[in-house]
């Protein structure tokens, strides 16, 4: 095999004429589908809450506990506000409870355990939520 050494022009000639760099296109495929999903995560999360009225501590009791009893998805809207003006939330099952913090099972079946008291609203979400595609 023959190497012929390349003139430093002719690489600066190919890279400013004939070289066509497509930046990040290049990488798309090899994006996984978890990196995609937390993407869309990312985006849908930095869309603000509306905050909604405050239920009283037995109405969350009772909207939590008929939650757990049939298995059923609810929308958890947390006391605190996050920078100002973003309402903390969770979407998830009950997936149990211990003294007074309540245990939430997410799409990922990540559990995460919230205070009663810290729990603003409690209500199920308009949309029928597939959790197949949840992201």
């Amino acid at each position: 095999m023959i190497i012929k050494r390349v003139d430093e022009s002719v690489i600066e000639q190919f890279f400013k004429n004939d070289y066509h760099d497509r930046g990040m296109l290049k990488w798309g495929g090899f994006f996984l589908s978890d990196h995609t999903s937390a993407i869309k995560k990312m985006k849908r999360d930095k869309v603000p809450e509306r905050q909604l009225p405050e239920q009283s501590l037995e109405k969350v009791s009772q909207s939590l506990k008929q939650a757990w009893l049939h298995k059923q998805v609810v929308h958890v809207q947390l006391k605190l506000i996050n920078d100002g003006e973003m309402v903390s939330s969770m979407t998830g099952k009950v997936a149990g409870f211990h003294d007074e913090k309540i245990i939430f099972a997410d799409a990922e079946d990540q559990l995460h355990s919230v205070m009663l008291e810290k729990i603003r609203n409690v209500h199920w979400p308009q949309a029928a939520v597939d959790w197949r595609n949840i992201s």
